[in-house]
């Protein structure tokens, strides 16, 4: 009776050099982040934020607003805005285009000097809406917006003696808050603080601000 011969696995004929192609040895293979930190690289090689001003910013009652312009080069196709008031983000957009205007209003901002600082990164969007943010390639702007405090006008409200109100001379008491030079009518806040203002040894003159 005749017997089949058997039948010998081709990747044993095969020399040592193919084994990658019978699973021999595992082959190494790139991570997917590192081809992505790679891919990421090269898209935002020579992109840049070429344009980002700052202009008509104001604030009034609380509310702060400012607007400017920007432009993106190199192959940008948008660009991601960060608004920040006294170094605290409060907001962030992304505008599409190689240029444009924007604009940025926050309610509740305190009276005094805040600075606005606006930072802006080129992006790339692709036809299937994958958004990449070139983070090397910063640009900012940054402006200080002042608004007054509500207040008043520091008015006389009378002489008083220093032996009296300290047991001692007025310029051994040096009583504070001092009141600013002719103080009459000038600004002050906030409303019912008191100044002193020493006019001799003996006696001091009391201001309100109302």
């Amino acid at each position: 009776m005749s017997r089949r011969p058997a039948l010998v696995p081709v990747c044993a004929l095969l020399s040592v050099s193919l084994l990658l192609g019978c699973g021999g040895v595992e082959a190494v293979s790139t991570g997917p982040e590192e081809l992505l930190g790679t891919g990421e690289s090269a898209l935002c090689s020579g992109l840049s934020v070429t344009t980002l001003t700052l202009s008509g910013a104001s604030t009034y009652q609380g509310e702060m607003a400012a607007s400017g312009s920007w432009a993106v080069s190199g192959g940008a196709n948008a660009i991601r805005l960060e608004y920040y008031i006294g170094g605290t983000l409060y907001s962030s957009e992304e505008r599409t285009g190689t240029s444009g205007t924007w604009y940025f209003s926050q309610a509740g901002i305190a009276c005094g000097t805040r600075t606005l600082l606006v930072k802006a990164w080129p992006m790339v969007i692709d036809s299937n809406g994958s958004r990449t943010t070139c983070w090397a390639a910063t640009k900012s702007t940054s402006q200080a917006i002042t608004e007054a405090c509500p207040g008043g006008h520091w008015e006389f409200a009378g002489t008083e003696s220093c032996a009296d109100l300290f047991m001692r001379t007025c310029y051994q008491a040096n009583p504070s808050p001092a009141c600013p030079t002719n103080p009459q009518g000038v600004s002050c806040s906030p409303l019912g603080e008191m100044c002193w203002r020493v006019r001799s040894a003996s006696i001091v003159d009391q201001y309100y601000c109302q």
